[in-house]
Protein backbone atom coordinates (compact mmCIF):
# COMPACT_ATOMS: atom_id res chain seq x y z
CA UNK A 1 0.00 0.00 0.00
CA UNK A 2 1.12 3.46 -0.66
CA UNK A 3 1.64 6.24 1.86
CA UNK A 4 -1.52 8.12 0.83
CA UNK A 5 -3.76 5.11 1.53
CA UNK A 6 -2.24 4.63 4.99
CA UNK A 7 -2.89 8.29 5.84
CA UNK A 8 -6.54 8.00 4.78
CA UNK A 9 -7.03 4.85 6.87
CA UNK A 10 -5.41 6.46 9.93
CA UNK A 11 -7.58 9.58 9.58
CA UNK A 12 -10.71 7.41 9.43
CA UNK A 13 -9.66 5.40 12.47
CA UNK A 14 -8.98 8.57 14.48
CA UNK A 15 -12.31 10.05 13.37
CA UNK A 16 -14.12 6.85 14.37
CA UNK A 17 -12.48 6.87 17.84
CA UNK A 18 -13.45 10.51 18.38
CA UNK A 19 -17.05 9.75 17.44
CA UNK A 20 -17.10 6.85 19.92
CA UNK A 21 -15.75 9.10 22.69
CA UNK A 22 -18.34 11.77 21.89
CA UNK A 23 -21.25 9.32 21.99
CA UNK A 24 -19.99 7.72 25.20
CA UNK A 25 -19.87 11.16 26.85
CA UNK A 26 -23.35 11.98 25.57
CA UNK A 27 -24.68 8.66 26.89
CA UNK A 28 -23.12 9.38 30.31
CA UNK A 29 -24.70 12.84 30.61
CA UNK A 30 -28.11 11.76 29.30
CA UNK A 31 -28.12 8.76 31.63
CA UNK A 32 -27.20 10.95 34.62
CA UNK A 33 -29.81 13.58 33.74
CA UNK A 34 -32.52 11.00 33.19
CA UNK A 35 -32.10 9.79 36.76
CA UNK A 36 -32.69 13.39 37.88
CA UNK A 37 -29.79 13.14 40.29
CA UNK A 38 -28.09 16.16 38.76
CA UNK A 39 -31.26 18.23 39.16
CA UNK A 40 -31.51 17.32 42.85
CA UNK A 41 -27.83 18.20 43.31
CA UNK A 42 -28.38 21.61 41.71
CA UNK A 43 -31.51 22.39 43.72
CA UNK A 44 -29.99 21.48 47.07
CA UNK A 45 -26.66 23.22 46.37
CA UNK A 46 -28.40 26.46 45.41
CA UNK A 47 -30.82 26.35 48.34
CA UNK A 48 -27.99 25.71 50.79
CA UNK A 49 -25.91 28.54 49.34
CA UNK A 50 -28.85 30.94 49.64
CA UNK A 51 -29.42 29.82 53.23
CA UNK A 52 -25.74 30.36 54.07
CA UNK A 53 -25.76 33.79 52.42
CA UNK A 54 -28.64 34.90 54.67
CA UNK A 55 -26.95 33.69 57.88
CA UNK A 56 -25.50 36.30 60.20
CA UNK A 57 -22.75 35.47 62.74
CA UNK A 58 -24.30 33.63 65.67
CA UNK A 59 -27.06 32.07 63.58
CA UNK A 60 -27.64 28.34 63.87
CA UNK A 61 -29.68 26.40 61.32
CA UNK A 62 -30.75 22.76 61.27
CA UNK A 63 -31.87 21.38 57.90
CA UNK A 64 -33.47 18.01 57.24
CA UNK A 65 -31.67 16.45 54.27
CA UNK A 66 -33.12 12.97 54.57
CA UNK A 67 -34.18 13.09 50.90
CA UNK A 68 -30.51 13.28 49.92
CA UNK A 69 -29.70 10.30 52.10
CA UNK A 70 -32.53 8.35 50.45
CA UNK A 71 -30.99 9.03 47.04
CA UNK A 72 -27.45 8.06 48.03
CA UNK A 73 -28.71 4.87 49.68
CA UNK A 74 -30.64 4.02 46.51
CA UNK A 75 -27.52 4.63 44.38
CA UNK A 76 -25.20 2.77 46.82
CA UNK A 77 -23.06 5.87 47.28
CA UNK A 78 -21.00 5.81 50.47
CA UNK A 79 -19.80 9.43 50.83
CA UNK A 80 -21.36 12.46 52.53
CA UNK A 81 -23.96 14.12 50.29
CA UNK A 82 -23.03 17.69 51.32
CA UNK A 83 -19.68 19.41 51.76
CA UNK A 84 -19.26 23.08 52.65
CA UNK A 85 -15.89 24.54 51.67
CA UNK A 86 -15.20 27.74 53.65
CA UNK A 87 -11.94 28.39 51.86
CA UNK A 88 -13.46 28.61 48.38
CA UNK A 89 -16.94 29.57 49.64
CA UNK A 90 -18.64 26.66 47.91
CA UNK A 91 -21.42 24.24 48.68
CA UNK A 92 -20.86 20.87 47.04
CA UNK A 93 -23.72 18.39 46.75
CA UNK A 94 -22.73 14.98 45.43
CA UNK A 95 -25.27 12.16 45.31
CA UNK A 96 -23.46 9.72 43.01
CA UNK A 97 -19.83 9.19 42.12
CA UNK A 98 -18.47 11.99 39.98
CA UNK A 99 -17.98 15.68 40.48
CA UNK A 100 -21.37 16.58 41.93
CA UNK A 101 -22.66 20.15 41.77
CA UNK A 102 -20.83 23.14 43.22
CA UNK A 103 -22.41 26.49 43.97
CA UNK A 104 -20.71 29.50 45.50
CA UNK A 105 -21.96 31.52 48.43
CA UNK A 106 -20.90 35.06 49.34
CA UNK A 107 -21.16 35.10 53.13
CA UNK A 108 -17.75 35.90 54.62
CA UNK A 109 -18.56 34.41 58.03
CA UNK A 110 -17.05 31.03 58.75
CA UNK A 111 -19.62 28.26 58.52
CA UNK A 112 -19.29 25.38 60.94
CA UNK A 113 -21.21 22.39 59.70
CA UNK A 114 -21.85 18.79 60.57
CA UNK A 115 -24.04 15.93 59.37
CA UNK A 116 -25.84 13.91 62.01
CA UNK A 117 -29.03 11.83 61.92
CA UNK A 118 -29.87 12.86 58.35
CA UNK A 119 -29.70 16.52 59.35
CA UNK A 120 -27.29 19.27 58.37
CA UNK A 121 -26.27 21.55 61.23
CA UNK A 122 -24.96 24.97 60.24
CA UNK A 123 -23.56 27.76 62.40
CA UNK A 124 -22.16 31.08 61.20
CA UNK A 125 -19.35 32.49 63.34
CA UNK A 126 -16.96 35.45 63.21
CA UNK A 127 -13.22 35.03 62.82
CA UNK A 128 -12.82 36.14 66.47
CA UNK A 129 -15.09 33.34 67.63
CA UNK A 130 -13.13 30.86 65.51
CA UNK A 131 -9.93 31.72 67.42
CA UNK A 132 -11.65 30.87 70.74
CA UNK A 133 -12.57 27.33 69.63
Amino acid sequence: MNKKAIEIIMENIIFFILILIFFAAMFYFVNRASKQVSIAEQIYAKQLAITIDKMKPGTEVILDISELYDVIEEKDYEEHPVIIDNIQNKVIVQLVSGKGYEYEFFNRANILWSLEDRKLYLEAINDKDLENL
